[in-house]
Parts: structure tokens; C-alpha cells; sequence
């Protein structure tokens, strides 16, 4: 598990977005981290949200990700 603490913004909610395509790639980043989640550790995030899912800009372009993993539960791929 990878946890942050974040002392000063470093990212911005997902609705201000600067372009469509900038949308979009965020939006495709954040289901492949979900997916990765599930398929690579097991685990569910379960509060996926507008309120959760954010755009960080890295100085090498925008990433988009998803915040706030306290109610992920483990799933039994099994």
C-alpha cells in the first residue's frame, strides 16, 4: 500500500479539466489504476466519484488519479 501525505495541493479535481483530451486521459487513467488495483492486489476501491478522482499535473503532462482508498475492500479473485 502507497500512502501520501499532502502538504500543499498537487493536484485539481477532475471537472477542471483544461481540454477534452485532457478529460479523457485522466478518465483512462483512473480506470487502469481501478483495474490494476483489482487485477494486480485484489482490492476494490468502492468510492470511485467525481469527488475522488483528480488530475495531477507533473511537469511531463497530467495524470489523472483516485484519492481517498479508506473504504477499498480486498476481493477474492478466486
Amino acid at each position: 500500500m502507497h500512502v501520501r501525505l499532502v502538504l500543499k495541493p498537487r493536484a485539481r479535481p477532475l471537472h477542471v479539466f483544461q481540454t477534452k483530451l485532457e478529460l479523457v486521459s485522466a478518465l483512462r487513467d483512473i480506470v487502469i489504476v481501478q483495474r490494476t488495483a483489482v487485477e494486480d492486489r485484489g482490492v476494490l476501491h468502492r468510492d470511485c466519484s467525481l469527488n475522488n478522482t483528480m488530475i495531477e499535473d507533473d511537469g511531463d503532462g497530467t495524470n489523472g488519479l483516485l484519492i481517498d482508498w479508506e473504504f477499498a475492500v480486498h476481493i477474492d479473485m478466486g
